[in-house]
């Protein structure tokens, strides 16, 4: 784009402006600057016409190229967000498994028999009956 500006006078920053508005690149590099409104007709040197073949041969790649990477790019994210989707998950349910297992130890430290053998029930029924009668 430099050498461009450079070869035609233009500012590499109006060759540019002028491709992302969807100008031809003939049109881009023949143009001259002119007062805003108003569009000059381009003109076109001989040295700039051999030249213009390889240009648009340039600008078709890089715009194949910039496809290629907004696709990569895109199926990246896509791989990552499902990652995060499973680690998500994955840590939902380990959380889920620890508060059933401390829902399960206050119950079970809170409730005379809950979580007991029958051996161990009756012993403390029997030593409760035993303080009672004391």
């Amino acid at each position: 784009m430099f050498d461009w500006a450079r070869h035609t006078g233009i500012s590499s920053d109006t060759l540019a402006k002028r491709l992302s508005l969807g100008w031809s690149v003939e049109e881009a590099l023949t143009t001259p600057v002119g007062k805003q409104g108003r569009k000059p007709k381009p003109i076109l040197a001989p040295s700039m016409a051999h030249a213009l073949p390889a240009l648009r041969d340039w600008q078709r790649d890089m715009h194949v190229a910039h496809r290629q990477m907004t696709r990569s790019v895109r199926s990246f994210v896509r791989q990552m967000e499902e990652q995060m989707a499973e680690l998500r998950h994955g840590l939902d349910q380990h959380l889920a498994a620890q508060l059933d297992e401390a829902n399960r130890h206050i119950i079970t430290s809170h409730t005379p028999g809950v979580g007991q053998n029958p051996q161990e029930i009756v012993r403390d029924r029997c030593s409760r009956v035993a303080q009672e009668s004391v």
